[in-house]
């Protein structure tokens, strides 16, 4: 198995389409309904993407997908090219993922990725797009279902899509696609609390010290050991701000040996204690929970 592939089994992805519409003449959608990574399909007729940050207006014909990395402020509207406009079909829908591997990953793509249907360069995208839309169009007995788990597939090819076409940051995501490291990362993103040294992942992939290092720093844009400590500090901080561990629980997870030796590296690396980013998290967690209660 490539180590793409096996990312995305840690990844456990599920996809869920939120919204489907159906729009006729002049019409404007204001878009933001997830705070999540989303995507919209359009599975009939034509429109306009409008993406703060981005200009011009995106057209969007049958068949094409946008998906946006990141919280993004965004409107769709009827295509102002089209004399008459054509009723208009939308899907909308959201990446939902059970690891913290998914916060790399997203981080390393574009805000923005445009997937059309008739780009050649997407491939098999094509055919899954084109099934996504016919199931939308006629819905059938367990069409939802259908819809959601191609959807899955959709993903994948958006990663494709980004790794081909060069889109991705210098991060993760680039080394993961590399044949070398790929298998490496993961290592450590299983086995952070090893006694990872440059000499032991270089010995793992089979390079020598001085080539591996190169190849690293080419692929992820930081020194072996620095992207090391980047790992273990913000697997820590998931640990202590989504998870709700404890400062020495979160030390042990990602290979301290003592409570204090880990609270300066978290201070250096984000300027604020572990203690802090904890009980910030349970405070903010407690708020959303009086607001959602008072709805």
């Amino acid at each position: 198995m490539d180590a793409l592939s096996e990312l995305l089994q840690h990844l456990r992805l599920n996809t869920r389409i939120f919204h489907r519409s159906l729009h006729c003449g002049s019409w404007v959608l204001d878009a933001e309904y997830e705070r999540k990574a989303m995507f919209h399909l359009v599975a009939s007729g034509r429109c306009e993407l409008h993406a703060a940050g981005h200009a011009p207006a995106i057209h969007l014909a049958r068949g094409d997908v946008v998906m946006f990395a990141r919280p993004t402020a965004h409107v769709l509207n009827s295509d102002a090219l089209e004399g008459h406009s054509p009723d208009t079909l939308l899907l909308c829908g959201y990446f939902e993922f059970q690891s913290p591997l998914a916060q790399v990953i997203l981080a390393a793509l574009p805000e923005l990725v445009l997937l059309r249907h008739s780009d050649a360069e997407t491939g098999g995208a094509s055919a899954v797009l084109e099934l996504i839309v016919t199931e939308s169009s006629a819905p059938l007995a367990g069409g939802g279902a259908l819809i959601d788990k191609l959807a899955d597939a959709l993903f994948i090819y958006v990663l494709r899509h980004c790794i081909r076409a060069g889109a991705t940051r210098a991060g993760f995501l680039r080394g993961i696609a590399d044949p070398r490291l790929g298998s490496l990362l993961l290592e450590l993103q299983r086995k952070p609390a090893e006694a990872w040294t440059v000499e032991r992942m270089a010995a793992q992939v089979h390079l020598s010290r001085a080539a591996f290092a190169r190849r690293f720093l080419s692929a992820l844009g930081v020194a072996p050991m620095t992207y090391l400590t980047q790992l273990r500090m913000q697997l820590a901080s998931i640990e202590l701000t989504e998870r709700g561990a404890s400062v020495a629980d979160a030390a042990a997870r990602i290979g301290y040996a003592t409570e204090a030796a880990f609270s300066r590296a978290f201070k250096r690396h984000y300027g604020f204690s572990p203690g802090s980013a904890r009980l910030g998290a349970s405070r903010r967690r407690k708020t959303e929970r009086r607001m959602s209660a008072a709805k």
